[in-house]
């Protein structure tokens, strides 16, 4: 079941949101479902005391840090 939401998002939301759904050939509705996927996955690991990591192309690790 779907449910029809609003947001207000700033012009630079917009805007990113608009390129991630033009670059991977989707709609921003699914943009966002995903966006919200991921938010929840790391809130839960992080919530349980996990650490996300970021592998950048030259090896070294990032921490990724969710906001509180």
């Amino acid at each position: 079941m779907a449910v029809k939401t609003s947001v207000n998002l700033s012009d630079d939301a917009v805007k990113a949101l608009r390129e991630v759904a033009k670059e991977r050939n989707t709609t921003m509705t699914e943009v966002l479902r995903h966006a919200v996927s991921l938010e929840k996955f790391v809130h839960d690991e992080t919530k349980q005391g996990s650490k996300i990591l970021v592998e950048k192309s030259d090896g070294n690790f990032r921490e990724l840090l969710p906001r509180a």
